[in-house]
């Protein structure tokens, strides 16, 4: 077996290059949000620097989650390609040690962050997601501009004292009852429409939503701005909270018990387990980006091949980050059940990695 030292040693360099390259992540990203954000805050009617470099800190935690995978394909890549130069795997595979030995402490560091981010890191960046939501709904949507985001805008249909209306929002924030960019329609009993709402945000209150300096527009009339517009619903906190809430800004720790309320509901509870699995399974996705990066890193030592074994490594890397997203899907479509879609790219990937390090390493 390989020494406690040895193994201590090529663990703290393996966890020192994941790291340092994670940090690296993270500064780029927090200057590429800055500049965003910075840019976008200037169409707004009044321009806070501070408030801007806040919601920077606080969002970026929550982007980095989703590049961790990354900083361990190529912090791995890292240390074995300095191992090599370094003759440590040459010196290591001399004194009897097999492939899988001089692997088990990078293995085991892998699955040490992987947990890590799961129980540690994700309650924290979420927490702080939450935190800049808030502070991206009082500070960049008081220009009124409407800016793309993923998926689109989320609608709901809802019916209350005599009026059927549509509601629809860009983004939210605190568990959904908080809504920014809203526009709604709003029918009569025989379908006829009434008029439609425009407004920058919206607050849930139980049995209605307080719409905030809205623009109302009905047929034959001019458009009139009010203070706040009462939008009668049905709709419980925890039906809002399914239909806006954003997962980014939940926390593994919050997720089973969502998923319980919501089975006991009878409601969908699909989006929280499929989220819940891929929090658990996120340490076995880093354990298989260590497995990609030594099957392209442990055995080559000339200079003219390390650039396209690294750039093979990538591409397996970004193919399994393709393959998550697709199933992540279907998952969310109801066409794969949420724990399979979550855990079978991730096992797929670790079982791939196995076999061909033990047709490289033991033929």
């Amino acid at each position: 077996m390989i020494g406690r030292t040895l193994a201590f040693y090529f663990a703290r360099q393996f966890a020192i290059l994941v790291t340092a390259i994670f940090v690296f992540f993270l500064v780029l990203i927090a200057v590429i949000s800055y500049l965003e954000f910075f840019t976008r805050s200037l169409a707004a009617k009044e321009f806070d620097g501070v408030q801007v470099l806040l919601l920077t800190i606080y969002r970026v935690p929550s982007i980095c989650e989703d590049v961790l995978p990354f900083t361990t394909l190529f912090g791995s890549i890292a240390a074995f390609v300095l191992a090599n130069r370094r003759l440590e795997v040459v010196i290591a595979r001399a004194a009897g040690l097999s492939a899988w030995q001089f692997l088990l402490p990078a293995c085991i560091v892998g699955l040490i962050i992987g947990i890590i981010a799961t129980t540690v890191y994700n309650p924290v960046a979420t927490k702080l997601r939450g935190w800049s939501d808030q502070i991206e709904a009082r500070i960049l949507d008081r220009g009124g501009s409407r800016k793309a985001v993923q998926g689109g805008p989320i609608w709901i249909r809802q019916a209350a004292e005599g009026r059927e209306s549509i509601l629809g929002a860009l983004k939210s924030s605190n568990q959904g009852t908080l809504l920014t960019q809203v526009t709604a329609f709003v029918f009569d009993e025989s379908g006829s429409f009434l008029e439609r709402i425009d407004a920058p945000r919206a607050r849930y209150s139980r049995g209605a939503w307080l719409i905030e300096e809205p623009i109302v527009t009905r047929p034959n009339r001019t458009p009139k701005k009010e203070e706040i517009y009462h939008l009668p619903t049905t709709l419980s906190p925890w039906q809002v909270r399914q239909s806006f809430d954003n997962l980014d800004s939940t926390s593994f720790w919050e997720l089973p018990g969502l998923i319980s309320t919501a089975q006991r509901a009878g409601l969908p509870s699909a989006r929280y387990e499929l989220r819940y699995n891929t929090l658990l399974s996120r340490p076995i996705v880093l354990l298989a980006m260590v497995l990609i990066a030594a099957i392209v890193s442990l055995r080559f030592s000339r200079s003219r091949e390390t650039g396209n074994m690294i750039l093979a490594g990538v591409g397996v890397g970004f193919m399994l980050y393709v393959v998550s997203k697709i199933a992540w899907d279907l998952g969310s479509g109801g066409l794969v059940p949420p724990p399979l879609a979550a855990w079978l790219p991730a096992i797929v990937s670790v079982l791939m990695g196995a076999t061909v390090l033990l047709h490289l390493e033991d033929g």
